[in-house]
């Protein structure tokens, strides 16, 4: 018997589903208390107003602060400035009430909206890659009868599988780093990405 490893691989893609929105709460000024307590009213009103939208998902983080004794605007160290910061998560599956909010919460000078994040479900996640495996495996069993017909010329000899390892799988569930492409003519308009799943094997044959 003659031992043929080879490597099988496929890619799917399909359009992103949910659309993740940061939102970072940030406020500063001469006045701690009244900083942390502005934040506090900002960061609960910005929760309560994409709860009330009805998002997918919502992960609210803790608020933290900080001073700065030194800072360009005061050299001296004499007026410190106080810092409250937060970060809240929203994902959407409704581009447009996406597209509205990242339009509204830009215009607010108090909070920083980061580049969107662009994830498949993890239903369709796990199903695509459920089929790029069938796939691979299908390319590596190609590939290996390949080789057996160069091994053995003018025999139909089908090769037999011993094992398959893993090698690695790629999928858009997590937090895929693909970020939205936005059409200013008549406000934000997103349009959604292509996210690649992919499965890779390694596959060992005897013919």
């Amino acid at each position: 018997m003659t031992a043929i490893t080879v490597e099988g691989v496929h890619r799917l893609t399909q359009q992103a589903e949910h659309g993740v929105l940061g939102i970072e709460v940030a406020l500063h000024g001469s006045d701690r208390d009244a900083v942390v307590r502005r934040h506090a009213e900002l960061h609960t009103e910005v929760v309560t107003e994409l709860r009330a939208r009805g998002t997918l998902a919502l992960e609210v983080g803790s608020p933290w602060t900080w001073s700065d004794v030194l800072s360009p605007g005061n050299p001296d160290g004499s007026v410190p400035q106080h810092h409250a910061t937060s970060t809240i998560t929203a994902t959407y599956a409704d581009l447009e009430a996406l597209a509205a909010d990242v339009a509204a919460f830009a215009l607010r000078p108090e909070l920083q909206v980061q580049q969107v994040r662009w994830e498949l479900s993890e239903a369709t996640r796990e199903g695509l890659l459920d089929a790029a495996r069938v796939l691979a495996v299908q390319d590596a069993a190609r590939r290996a009868r390949s080789y057996a017909a160069a091994i053995r010329p003018g025999v139909h000899a089908e090769p037999a599988l011993v094992s398959i390892t893993e090698r690695q799988v790629h999928g858009g569930g997590g937090p895929t780093p693909m970020f939205a492409r936005a059409d200013m003519g008549a406000g934000i308009q997103f349009t959604t990405p292509e996210i690649e799943v992919e499965a890779a094997i390694v596959a060992v044959f005897e013919v």
